[in-house]
C-alpha cells in the first residue's frame, strides 16, 4: 500500500513540474489560402529548427484575414496575403508599418484532368464555354478574396481582348450559387464533379494535379509591363470596416507579408526572415509559385530592422 502511495505522490509531481513550465511561444500567422501548401512546408522547415516555438497557421481569403485584425480585433503574429496592396490600403499605418512584397502568381482556368475539357477548351473559346447553360464554374467572392476580384478583372479584359460586348456582366450573373469565400474552398466543387471550371491561380492548380487553361499574358495579370493595360478593369469591393467600399484595379499579381502592431514578438520578425529566405524562396518555387525579390512597398512608412541584411543574404542589395 505505501509502495503504491509513493508511485502516486511520485507522478503527481512530475506532472505538476511539466505543468508549471512555461509552455513554448506560440506564433499565428493569418494567410491567403493560396499560401497553404507552401507555408505548410516552410514552417513545418521552421519549426524542426526551433522546437521551441509553435506556429499556428490560419487560412482564409485575404480580406478576411484583414478584417481579422482591423475588425475583430484577433491577435496576430504575421500577416502574408495575395495582394499586397491590401495592406498598403487596410492596414498602413494604423495596423502595420511595411508590406514586403515577394511573391506573384497568375490567373488560370482549372479543370479536373480526364473530364475531356483539356481536348475542347482553348485560349480562343474558354468565354464561349463557360457560358454555356449546362457548363457551371466556380469563383471567389470578390468582397473576401483576391482571386474574386481578379477572375472578374479577367473577365473585363477578356470583354475588351475578344470584342464581346456585356461578356463580364454575363459571366458575374452566371453560376452564383458556387461563388465561394474564398478560392481553395472550390477544389472540393471540381473534384465530385459539381462545376466544371475554377477560376484560381496557377499555384493552387499545380499543388492539386489539376488541369488548367494558361491564359496569355494580356488576361493573366502576371506582367508588370501591362500594368496600364491591367488598370482598365477596377472592380468595388468591401474594405475593412463596415460599409466601407474601396476600388481595386487591375496590376501585375504580388503578394506581400508584414508584421502587424498586434504582434510584441521577436520571433514574427524572425520567421518572416525565414519565410523570405533561401530556404523559403525555393519552397514557394518547388509549389509553382514564382518568387520575387523582396522589396517594400511604396506606402512602407517603416523598413523592419533586419531588411537590409536579408537583401544582402540574398544577393540583392546592390
Amino acid at each position: 500500500m505505501k509502495t503504491a502511495l509513493r508511485f502516486v505522490f511520485f507522478v503527481s509531481n512530475i506532472v505538476l513540474f511539466f505543468g508549471c513550465q512555461r509552455p513554448g511561444e506560440i506564433l499565428t500567422v493569418f494567410h491567403a489560402g493560396s499560401l497553404s501548401v507552401p507555408l505548410k512546408e516552410i514552417v513545418s522547415r521552421y519549426q524542426a529548427q526551433h522546437p521551441e516555438v509553435e506556429v499556428r497557421l490560419e487560412s482564409a481569403g485575404s480580406l478576411t484575414c484583414i478584417r481579422k485584425i482591423t475588425e475583430l480585433n484577433k491577435a496576430c503574429d504575421v500577416l502574408a496575403v495575395a495582394d499586397y496592396s491590401l495592406i498598403d490600403q487596410l492596414m498602413i499605418p494604423a495596423y502595420a508599418d511595411y508590406a514586403v512584397l515577394f511573391a506573384g502568381n497568375e490567373m488560370a482556368i482549372g479543370y479536373k484532368k480526364g473530364s475531356g475539357w483539356e481536348k475542347e477548351i482553348t485560349e480562343w473559346n474558354w468565354p464561349e464555354i463557360l457560358t454555356r447553360d449546362e457548363v457551371h464554374f466556380g469563383r471567389a467572392n470578390p468582397d473576401h478574396d483576391p482571386a474574386g476580384y481578379r477572375a472578374v478583372m479577367v473577365a473585363a479584359l477578356a470583354e475588351r481582348v475578344y470584342a464581346l460586348p456585356g461578356f463580364q456582366q454575363q459571366l458575374i450573373e452566371k453560376d452564383r450559387q458556387y461563388i465561394r469565400p474564398k478560392a481553395t474552398e472550390l477544389l472540393p466543387l471540381l473534384e465530385v464533379g459539381a462545376i466544371d471550371f475554377i477560376f484560381n491561380y496557377r499555384s493552387v492548380l499545380v499543388q492539386h494535379n489539376l488541369g488548367f487553361l494558361a491564359l496569355p499574358d494580356s488576361l493573366n495579370l502576371s506582367d508588370p509591363e501591362l500594368d496600364t493595360w491591367y488598370a482598365k478593369a477596377c472592380v468595388e469591393v468591401d474594405g475593412n470596416q463596415q460599409h466601407q467600399r474601396i476600388m481595386k484595379c487591375g496590376e501585375a499579381m504580388v503578394y506581400g507579408l508584414c508584421k502587424p502592431h498586434t504582434s510584441k514578438s521577436h520571433r514574427a520578425d524572425q520567421l518572416i526572415q525565414f519565410i523570405l529566405s533561401q530556404e523559403g524562396q525555393e519552397v514557394f518555387k518547388k509549389c509553382g509559385q514564382p518568387v520575387i525579390k523582396p522589396r517594400l512597398s511604396e506606402n512602407s512608412i517603416q523598413s523592419p530592422p533586419w531588411f537590409s541584411s536579408l537583401k544582402r543574404e540574398l544577393g540583392y542589395d546592390l
